[in-house]
Order: C-alpha cells, then sequence, then structure tokens
C-alpha cells in the first residue's frame, strides 16, 4: 500500500497570521502611530504623548494617561481578535469606538520589540504591569512603575520582515508621515492634549481643553483659522458641522481635508468629490478647498468595516450624506460672498472671512477706446530675446483685475497681484472695420467685453479670447532658451535669510527637490523639522512669493526631470505675472496685436496652466442656437 500524500492546505501558526494581518494593518510607522493613538483615544485618554526615533525603525512609543489595563488584560491584548469595544455580533453593526477588531497589538508585537505596560486608573494606588515580546517569544507579566494609564513602546520595527523594511522612506519622510497622521487625529480631538517628539525634539505640543478653533489655528495656521468660516447642516439621519477655509487658503492636494465620521478620520472619494462640488465656482479646478467637517450618524446607518485601516466606509444613504455636504460647504461660501461682492472700502461691510482679498471697487468708466501706449508693440511681441527677459524681469505692475462671478481671488501661483471687486463695466464700442488690414485678413471688428475678453469678428463667425490667458502664451513661446536659464541672469543674496515654514509631511516632499533648486539658482536649506531657510535666489524672479511657492512644490515628485519641471514651472510664472491682467482695459491697438499674436504664433490653443484661449462661435452654430 502507498503511503498517504500531506494535505496540500496547512494551518498557518499564530506567528505567520499575524505577521501577515500585520501587513494590512502595520503599513509603515505612521500606521503603527495611528493604532497605537486611536487606541489611546478610546480609553479615554485626555493626554497624549508619541515619540519616534529613525523615523520609527528604531522606536515608536505611545504614552497616555486613560484607563489603563488590570494584569489578567495584558496578555488578552496580544491575542488576535480579542478587544474590549465588542460583545456581540450586533455591535459590529453600531459601533462607536476608534478600534474594535482586536488585530493591532497582535500585529505590531509580532514584527517588533514590543512592551506593553499598563496602571489602571481605578482603584487608586492599583499597581502596574509589563508585558514584553522579544524576538518573537512573549515574556512573563511584571510587575513595573507605570503611572495610571498605558505606555507602548514598539522597538526595531520590521526587524523580522527585511522585505517590509526596505520599502520604508528615509527618517524624515517616515516622520512627516507620522506627524501627518497625528494632525488627523489632534484636530479630530481638541478636547485631547498630544505632544510629538520626533528624535528627541518636539514638534508638536498641543495643551488639553482647545476649542476647535484655537486646535486649527495650533496646527494649520493663525492666518488659516482667523478667517474660517463656520459649516452646519442637518438631513435625515445626519448632522455636518465644522469650518473651512477662506478660498485664498486653497491647496493643490486635498492633504489639507479633515473629515470625520462619528469621530473617525475619513479618506471617502465620495467625500471628497462633494467637497469638490460645494467649492465649484470659488476655486480653479486644479485646487481643493481647506475643510474640517464632522458628520455624525446613526452607526448602523455605516459600514466602517470594509476597509484594513478603516479609512473607507460605506455609507447605506450615499445620496444624502453627498448633498448634504456639497450644499453645506455652498451655502457658507455663498454667505460669506455676499459681503465681497457688495464691496466696499477694506472695514466696511461684509464678513470677515473675505478681509484677506483686496476689495478696491472700480466704477464702470464711459465706452471709449484709450490711445495706445507708445511701447506697446515691444511690450507685446518684443523684436529681441533680450528685450523681451528684460521686460519679462521688469514689466510686473499688477493690474487690476475683475473677480467673475462665483470666482475668489487670492488663490492663483502668481507673486504681487492685487485682487479687485469690479461691478460690470459697459463694452468698449467697436472701432472701424478692419477689412482692409493687410495683416488681418478677414478680420472685421474688435472690441473689448468686460475688460477680459477681446471679441473678434471674422468671416467665419465669432472668436472670443482670454487676453490674459493668449498673453501669457505668446510670452511663454516667445522665451528664448537662454532667457529660461534663470540662474544665468543675476542672483540675489539675501543679508537675512526669509523664513519658510511648512508642514513636517510637506517638508519631507520639499527636501529631495532642493538640489534641483539649486541648479536653477534657488538656495535653500533645512531648519529645523518644519521650516526652511531661503538664502538666495535668481534676480529675475525677485516678485516670487516663495511661501506660496514652497507650499506648491510640495505637490510635485522629485525623480528623472525635475530641474526641467523647475524651469519650465518659473517660465509659467514670468509669463503670467507680465501678461496683460484681467479687468485690464486694452486699446485698439492693443486688441489688434492681441489678434496678430493668435494668428502669427503656433500652439496658441491654450495657456501654460492648460486653460483654453479662445472660444469660437461660427456664424451656422449662431444661427442654430437662435433656431434661425
Amino acid at each position: 500500500m502507498g503511503h498517504a500524500e500531506p494535505p496540500l492546505i496547512r494551518q498557518l501558526d499564530e506567528r505567520i497570521a499575524n505577521q501577515i494581518a500585520a501587513g494590512e494593518v502595520v503599513e509603515r510607522p505612521a500606521a503603527v502611530v495611528k493604532e497605537l493613538v486611536e487606541n489611546s483615544l478610546d480609553a479615554g485618554a485626555r493626554r497624549i504623548q508619541v515619540a519616534i526615533e529613525d523615523g520609527g525603525r528604531q522606536l515608536i512609543e505611545v504614552v497616555d494617561d486613560g484607563h489603563g489595563m488590570r494584569r489578567d488584560d495584558l496578555a488578552l491584548a496580544l491575542d488576535r481578535h480579542a478587544t474590549s469595544k465588542l460583545r456581540s455580533a450586533e455591535d459590529l453593526f453600531r459601533i462607536h469606538t476608534l478600534g474594535f477588531r482586536g488585530e493591532a497589538l497582535p500585529s505590531i508585537a509580532s514584527v517588533s520589540d514590543f512592551t506593553l505596560a499598563s496602571t489602571p486608573a481605578a482603584p487608586a494606588g492599583a499597581g502596574g504591569f509589563a508585558l514584553r515580546v522579544d524576538g518573537g517569544s512573549m515574556q512573563a507579566v511584571e510587575p513595573c512603575a507605570q503611572a495610571p494609564g498605558t505606555r507602548v513602546s514598539v522597538r526595531n520595527l520590521f526587524w523580522n520582515v527585511p522585505a517590509r523594511l526596505k520599502f520604508l522612506k528615509t527618517a524624515r519622510a517616515e516622520g512627516g508621515a507620522v506627524s501627518d497622521t497625528l494632525t488627523r487625529l489632534c484636530l479630530g480631538h481638541p478636547q485631547v492634549g498630544f505632544t510629538l517628539r520626533l528624535d528627541g525634539q518636539v514638534s508638536l505640543d498641543l495643551p488639553p481643553g482647545q476649542t476647535l478653533r484655537e486646535r486649527v489655528g495650533e496646527v494649520l495656521g493663525a492666518g488659516l483659522a482667523k478667517g474660517l468660516l463656520e459649516v452646519e447642516g442637518l438631513a435625515e439621519s445626519t448632522q455636518l458641522s465644522g469650518f473651512i477655509a477662506h478660498p485664498q487658503h486653497a491647496k493643490p492636494s486635498t492633504k489639507r481635508q479633515f473629515v470625520y465620521l462619528n469621530g473617525r478620520p475619513l479618506a471617502d472619494r465620495m467625500v471628497v468629490a462633494a467637497i469638490r462640488e460645494g467649492f465649484a465656482g470659488f476655486l480653479e479646478p486644479r485646487l481643493h478647498g481647506v475643510v474640517l467637517l464632522f458628520l455624525d450618524t446613526d452607526p448602523s446607518l455605516v459600514d466602517v468595516n470594509v476597509h484594513p485601516t478603516k479609512a473607507e466606509v460605506r455609507f447605506r444613504r450615499q445620496g444624502e450624506v453627498f448633498a448634504l455636504i456639497r450644499d453645506s460647504v455652498h451655502k457658507a461660501l455663498e454667505a460669506s460672498r455676499g459681503g465681497f461682492a457688495l464691496a466696499g472700502p477694506p472695514g466696511g461691510g461684509g464678513g470677515d472671512a473675505w478681509a484677506g482679498v483686496r476689495r478696491t471697487v472700480v466704477r464702470p468708466a464711459a465706452p471709449s477706446i484709450p490711445p495706445a501706449p507708445p511701447s506697446f508693440q515691444e511690450r507685446f511681441l518684443p523684436r529681441e530675446p533680450d528685450t523681451l527677459a528684460k521686460q519679462l524681469a521688469e514689466d510686473q505692475r499688477p493690474a487690476p483685475r475683475r473677480v467673475a462671478e462665483g470666482e475668489v481671488g487670492g488663490q492663483g501661483e502668481l507673486a504681487g497681484q492685487e485682487e479687485v471687486a469690479r461691478m460690470p463695466a459697459a463694452a468698449a464700442e467697436p472701432g472701424p472695420a478692419l477689412s482692409s488690414s493687410p495683416d488681418l485678413p478677414g478680420i472685421r471688428q474688435v472690441v473689448q467685453v468686460g475688460d477680459m475678453y477681446v471679441l473678434v469678428e471674422t468671416d467665419q463667425g465669432i472668436r472670443l479670447i482670454d487676453q490674459h490667458a493668449l498673453h501669457e502664451k505668446a510670452l511663454y513661446l516667445c522665451l528664448d532658451p537662454a532667457v529660461r536659464e534663470f540662474e544665468r541672469g543675476g542672483r540675489q543674496e539675501l543679508l537675512i535669510p526669509q523664513t519658510i515654514d511648512l508642514e513636517a509631511a510637506e517638508m519631507a516632499v520639499v527636501e529631495p527637490h532642493l538640489p534641483s533648486l539649486a541648479a536653477v539658482g534657488i538656495e535653500a536649506e533645512i531648519f529645523g523639522p518644519s521650516q526652511l531657510l531661503l538664502r538666495a535666489y535668481p534676480q529675475v524672479l525677485r516678485r516670487v512669493r516663495w511661501q506660496s511657492f514652497f507650499a506648491e512644490l510640495a505637490a510635485e515628485k522629485p525623480g528623472p526631470g525635475a530641474v526641467e519641471r523647475l524651469r519650465e514651472r518659473l517660465a509659467h510664472r514670468r509669463a503670467c505675472t507680465s501678461a496683460v491682467k484681467a479687468g485690464q482695459r486694452l486699446g485698439r491697438e492693443e486688441m489688434l496685436e492681441l489678434v496678430r499674436l493668435l494668428y502669427s504664433l503656433e500652439h496658441m490653443e491654450h495657456c501654460p496652466h492648460g486653460r483654453p484661449t479662445t472660444l469660437d462661435l461660427s456664424w451656422e452654430e449662431l444661427e442654430r442656437r437662435f433656431q434661425r
């Protein structure tokens, strides 16, 4: 008789099972901090201290003053699916706590040298006990000196999973991710004090008992907190509260969107889409509003057990939640813009949330065509590259800008521009027919509309030109390659370096760009965990708003071609700053020169930012629209 073959399916031992679970729950040091801090919050902690070393590789320690655990609870806490937060299957569908699976501690302990020490808060005077896991082996529970609360120490993370260890980023990048994770947790719980130490240096120190606005000011900046707009909304099963920031604080990513569901940080695509629709008409498409929103709903209407890290959820009434967020955000923006639309002198009526926007009212001028300035031809289309370089460096005067309906000033990436709220101005009267112009065949009429657009009548129909976008593209295309070498045009050394404040997570992204910045003449160095010192930059970029530049750079990916991308970005800025502005009245010759640029240069369909420069309507399309 032959021997029976062993079964192909085998039961995994507990250690391997925990390591598999760790692959889902413990992706990086920031995930460890998230799980441990959430446990502290569930334990009723009023103060939580976090310390990491070497980006979390060498040490992650979380200490709280919560309820603590008894001796018998310590060993149970390291058993998989052992939890104090569920008693029955029904509890899984009405979860009120941040954690509930009982997977985090055993998963973390399986990939580190782990110590769990705790003293129960009651009864008073109870002793503390500690449990260690060294090299994957659980040691005996021993008495220890421990204040009421819990201390978890995680050393040598991923010591036994080298494949996971080699995927960790630099210590600064991992520290930035920890800081970003703690930022989300501390904003959601302003009543709790938080301390974060990165390699012994205090990076975050927040007292307990703060209001939400105070906490935002401490974490995201006093300027942002001062202009917060309150958001409130109520649907059949869900309540919404919180704040949104003035649109001028918008970011190129969603990293500054903080949303909480029943106290749990949430990163849900449906919520992001609802916020975007709420800000529609107030932001450029590439920007995202800064929000801090709290959703409270019946736990039975939400499934939080659909994602390994519980970052995404499933709403039973998704349409209701989407509409609540979208409408509440839009309502708050509209209510605040009421003062902006009826703007008077600064300090007059209107909500203080819009105080950051300079609100100069320009009265409508009489319909007329001002004479063309003598230097217009040179300014629009310089004949020599060095003339253009000089013009781009010197001609950066801010011009009045008409803020269109649904648009908020102050979000752009330009430096030194004054945003102007303008009442609708009468269009300039058309000049004489242009059919005889030898260099513009087929052009009949040219007229400016709303001080923003140039309307051109042609043999084929009507062409509407965005005066700023078209001129910006023309200047950008005319830049000689040598002119783009900003570092050759002179260098501005700063006697007192300019301090650039960034969040730790942003700093981790910007740091790899510093060599590329130096290659184009921008000299900056790291000064602490969340600050840069700007020491020098090319003379032609003296008007750049560097704080905004570095904040936007945090969204740029380092890698091959970084120097070229930076040069292109700065070239875009130079062209944009030097172009005629929306809201600037043009004379007849200026409008004609714009039309000549349109027909004489190639690839003029879009500005350097990707926006269209023209809109065309054929006579056939007009007749169809008017049902002729």
